[in-house]
This record gives C-alpha cells, sequence and structure tokens, in this order.
C-alpha cells in the first residue's frame, strides 16, 4: 500500500492541481483537482454547495486528491484482490449491498481503506490523516461517483438529506419524481420536460436538514430504456437523440418493449435535456412516487408525508454512509431527531403516489391537476 500512495503523491509532484474547496460548519471539503476535464464541473458543484450553506465554516477537514491514470488504477486494482487486506463488518455490509457494483476492503491495521466501483474508480482513505485519494480512469461517468463521495460525509452529519428521486421545475414549483430504480422515474421526468418543465436533477435529489434543495445534478447522465425512447421518439429526435436499434424495434408492443427495457437501456449525457440552475432557497412543494405497468389505466392517491421521510432516511442510513461513520470516526447518527426534522419539512408538501400504463402522455393534464399543481 505504500508504494501505491508513494507512486499518486509522485504523480501529483508531476502535474497541476486545481484546488476547488466545499465549505459546512461540519466539514470542509478540500479538493485538489488533478485532472482537468472534472475541475470546471467540480468548481460549478462548490459553487452550488457553498452557496446554498452560504460561508459556513468548520475546524473539520477531509482533504481529497482527485487523480486520472489507468496505470496506478490497474495497480490499485491487483492490489484489492490480495490476502493483504481484510474486511470489518461495516465492509462486510457495504459489500453485501453493492454486490454487482463496488467491492470495499481495508488494510489490516485499518489505516487505510480502498472502495472500488465499477470499473472506473477507485477510492482510497487514510484514516490517520483523514484524507482520500479518488483514482479514475479516462470515464465521463466517473465524475458522478466523485460527486456522490464528496457528499456522503455531508449525509452521515446529517448536513443534507438524499432521496433516489429526479427534481422537475417550473414558475417556482419543484415535484420530486421518486421511486426504486427502474421505476418510472426518468420516464416521467421527459413527461414533464415534454410540457415545458424543466429538468433539474436526474437520479438523486438533496435537500438541506432545513428542507433547501441543493440545486446541482449529481449524475450526470440519463440511462433511457427502449420503451421510453419509443415514447418520446419526437422529442429526442429533435434533440439530435438518434438510438438505431431502439428505432428498429418500434414494430413490438408495448408489453415487449416495457420487459425487453428492464434488461437494456443507453446513456445519454445529462446536458442535453436537463437544465443546470442557479436559483437559492428553493423548497421541494410536490412529492410524486411513480411506476409504470403494463395496465392501461392510472391510479393517482394521496400520499402520506411518512412515506416520503421513509425514502429520505433509507439513503441517510445507507451502507456507504455507514461505512463513512467508520472512516471518519463518527457515531452519533440520531435517527429519532432527523426524523424530526424530515417530518418537520414535509408535512405540508402535496405528496402523491401514481401508477400508470402506458398512456401517460395522454393523461399530463390529469396529472397536474390531480396533484394540485397552479399553471399560469
Amino acid at each position: 500500500m505504500r508504494q501505491i500512495i508513494n507512486e499518486i503523491n509522485q504523480y501529483k509532484k508531476n502535474h497541476k492541481k486545481k484546488e476547488i474547496t466545499f465549505k459546512n460548519n461540519k466539514l470542509i471539503t478540500q479538493v485538489n483537482c488533478y485532472y482537468e476535464f472534472y475541475s470546471k464541473k467540480l468548481i460549478d458543484f462548490s459553487n452550488a454547495f457553498n452557496n446554498l450553506f452560504k460561508g459556513q465554516n468548520s475546524n473539520n477537514t477531509l482533504i481529497t486528491y482527485i487523480v486520472e491514470d489507468e496505470n496506478i488504477f490497474n495497480r490499485i486494482n491487483n492490489y484489492i484482490k490480495s490476502n493483504d487486506l481484510i474486511e470489518t463488518n461495516a465492509i462486510k455490509d457495504f459489500n453485501k449491498a453493492t454486490l454487482t457494483t463496488s467491492l470495499a476492503k481495508c488494510s489490516k491495521d485499518k489505516k487505510y481503506y480502498i472502495i472500488k466501483c465499477y470499473a472506473y474508480f477507485i477510492y482510497i482513505f487514510n484514516k490517520n490523516k483523514q484524507e482520500c485519494f479518488m483514482i479514475v480512469k479516462k470515464n465521463k461517468k466517473a465524475i458522478t461517483m466523485i460527486n456522490i463521495l464528496l457528499l456522503t460525509p455531508y449525509l452521515m452529519y446529517g448536513e443534507l438529506y438524499g432521496i433516489h428521486g429526479g427534481l422537475v421545475n417550473k414558475d417556482n414549483q419543484n415535484i420530486l419524481i421518486n421511486n426504486s430504480s427502474l421505476g418510472g422515474k426518468t420516464t416521467f421526468a421527459l413527461l414533464f420536460a415534454l410540457n415545458n418543465w424543466d429538468i433539474i436533477t436526474e437520479e438523486t435529489t438533496y435537500i438541506t436538514k432545513q428542507g433547501a434543495i441543493l440545486p446541482y445534478n449529481i449524475r450526470n447522465y440519463f440511462n433511457i430504456r427502449v420503451g421510453t425512447y419509443l415514447a418520446f421518439e419526437d422529442y429526442f429526435l429533435e434533440k439530435g437523440i438518434i438510438n438505431e436499434t431502439f428505432l428498429s424495434m418500434k414494430n413490438k408492443n408495448r408489453n415487449e418493449l416495457f420487459k425487453y427495457g428492464k434488461k437494456n437501456q443507453f446513456s445519454i449525457n445529462f446536458d442535453i435535456i436537463g437544465k443546470n440552475v442557479e436559483f437559492s432557497d428553493m423548497r421541494i412543494t410536490h412529492s410524486l412516487k411513480v411506476s409504470i405497468t403494463e395496465k392501461e389505466n392510472i391510479e393517482i392517491s394521496k400520499c402520506s408525508s411518512t412515506e416520503i421521510v421513509k425514502s429520505f432516511l433509507e439513503l441517510s442510513l445507507a451502507p456507504t454512509v455507514l461505512l463513512f461513520q467508520e472512516l471518519l470516526n463518527y457515531n452519533n447518527i440520531d435517527i429519532e431527531k432527523r426524523t424530526i426534522e424530515l417530518n418537520d419539512i414535509f408535512k405540508n408538501i402535496e405528496s402523491f403516489i401514481l401508477k400508470s400504463g402506458f398512456n401517460y402522455r395522454e393523461k399530463f393534464n390529469y396529472i397536474i391537476k390531480t396533484i394540485h399543481v397552479k399553471q399560469k
């Protein structure tokens, strides 16, 4: 491990860095980015974050280094498979929960922790110095993992809450479209975009413990399935997004496309159809928990605020967050306090459950009216 760290330090000496800071009253994250491709995006991200917390400061600092080097990446990738590393209970829980995407281990003295995510991102944490190294391959999606792990300590400290859901905005109305993966979040975000709403976030939305929205999209791509693509074919073609494989499947019925789409998708850049905004002190006004079924009817019912509070708490207690408790020696996650904070935020939010068939395009005005969205 020492040899790998020495190699990273040598890399740092030979490359220019951009310094970027995230400030909050629980933690300052000092980022040293040696990969120019990510620097501009991280500057925009830090500006949104710091504006949200209005220049708060802390004596607690986490130093982060972002390095793009395939040789170093491959060396660590091989090392993580060695018998020199072990698993703690928190690591075992993390590995079990992220079996298909990630792998974590630590040195026997528990000084160094290594987390590999997908085939392009590795995170090394040095507990003694409270510093971390993010090693990436040249892959545009790696910025998503950087963003997520930059925010994870703030979830752990309770300064942010997150939920698997995207946000659409129009006329100071902010609708959170949420559900689990493959539930229809992207499809309904596109439905709103087709009707002149802006997509602000795609996969995950973060708010402060006071309820203010972090106006920044963390995942920089959309995953589009064939049924969604063909349902919005006119919209995608107008944007210049052409997928010949999906277009060749027009002869299949919607049930066939629905089943195929659960296993096959393609990615497009968020910036093509999403929008980066600079608003402050914006709050979620509506919550819409969506799902798509093979039925043709549409059902909309009121949803208790308890349901959305539960969804926010789930991400706050995710295995990655709990692993960071071990990394940062923090054992003060007060679930009761966080539940009270979230209940206070969402007690007056318009919350609904929407179950829809494949005819959602024709039902947009009905959806808007039913969930009490004000239209100018």
